[in-house]
């Protein structure tokens, strides 16, 4: 048995010992352990043995594995074991979703091509977030209601973008929130430290592009204002994200912002841009012919004028025998989830 395969033992059975000490059902309604697996680029361990590494790993999230839902995670680089169980919990709440035919998961791949990045959405979204952080500090009416008309006055002028937003709070958000309230009943000031850092992340400007990322993070915090304040919302399975459902009776509330946006969304881009000149000028080709796009990095992909960016993996082909290839790579497409040429980059 060599370090690799001692290092992944030793941290499994330590995750293990941690998540055999929180309790689940405190952390959302109906919400069970499920058994994990962590791996490597080489192996898997899987609840107490080595099993083969098969095309299913990939990423973290959960996986149907030999017909059971399980949690995974590549481990890429140290991390505190502590921390690893509540982000193990957040994976495992996913299998969750699932296995309770959770429908809000939101066509990702769709989404890199019709979210539209617009400086008054996103400037409006920075003022919520700053409400949103002041009502977890210090909750009062006044506030929430602003907070909810803001959000209604984007969902009726960013119907599409409000929508995907909405769907990420919904289900990264309460992976998010639940990982949040793992590491509480694990260790205090690890929750603390991970509850200033989503207070942080929410307001910082920079965090705006990919929209997705910050996602996680808001419907984390507003989850917590909900639950902390006693304000109902839906922790079932309905067909609507509790992000749709608070604004439903609201009164849009149109308020002139400072717009702030503009610069960091063409420097976004810009950076894309060079990215993909570079991968064509390099002319690394990979994979070459018409394909459907399976699945890429979705967590912080970038599409500009036809081009994909997708770091670490890029699966394509016929969903019944996938293609994956690994890397980061620059993905041509000529049309809507269909590629053309890809590029390592």
């Amino acid at each position: 048995m060599d370090n690799k395969k001692e290092d992944l033992e030793v941290l499994y059975k330590v995750v293990k010992s941690y998540l055999d000490k929180v309790d689940f059902s405190l952390l959302w309604k109906g919400f069970k352990p499920l058994r994990f697996a962590l791996y490597n680029n080489d192996i898997v361990y899987f609840d107490g043995e080595y099993v083969k590494k098969t095309s299913e790993f990939i990423a973290n999230t959960a996986i149907d594995y030999n017909g059971e839902m399980i949690g995974i995670w590549n481990v890429m680089e140290d991390i505190d074991p502590i921390v690893l169980a509540s982000k193990m919990i957040h994976e495992m709440f996913h299998g969750f979703q699932r296995l309770n035919n959770e429908t809000r998961f939101p066509d990702e791949i769709d989404a890199l091509y019709k979210y539209q990045y617009c400086d008054e959405n996103l400037s409006i979204k920075l003022e919520e977030n700053k409400l949103l952080v002041k009502l977890l500090d210090n909750y009062n009416a006044k506030d929430f209601n602003r907070f909810l008309g803001l959000r209604k006055y984007r969902a009726e002028k960013f119907d599409y973008e409000y929508k995907y937003e909405s769907l990420i709070e919904q289900i990264e958000g309460s992976a998010n929130n639940v990982e949040l309230n793992a590491l509480k009943q694990l260790s205090n000031d690890l929750y603390l430290k991970k509850l200033d850092s989503l207070k942080n992340s929410i307001v910082q400007k920079c965090n705006f592009l990919p929209i997705r990322v910050l996602c996680y993070d808001i419907g984390a915090i507003l989850l917590e204002v909900l639950k902390k304040n006693n304000i109902t919302f839906n922790d079932g399975f309905s067909k609507d994200s509790f992000s749709m459902e608070l604004i439903q009776d609201s009164t849009p509330i149109k308020e002139d912002v400072r717009l702030s946006f503009k610069d960091d969304i063409k420097k976004y881009f810009d950076k894309a841009e060079m990215i993909i000149n570079n991968a064509i000028r390099n002319n690394d080709v990979v994979v070459e012919g018409n394909y459907n796009i399976l699945g890429v990095n979705v967590y912080n992909a970038i599409f500009y004028k036809g081009y994909i960016i997708s770091i670490y993996f890029l699966m394509y082909g016929n969903q019944e025998a996938p293609n994956i290839e690994y890397g980061n790579f620059v993905i041509e497409t000529k049309s809507d989830k269909v590629l053309t040429k890809v590029y390592r980059y």
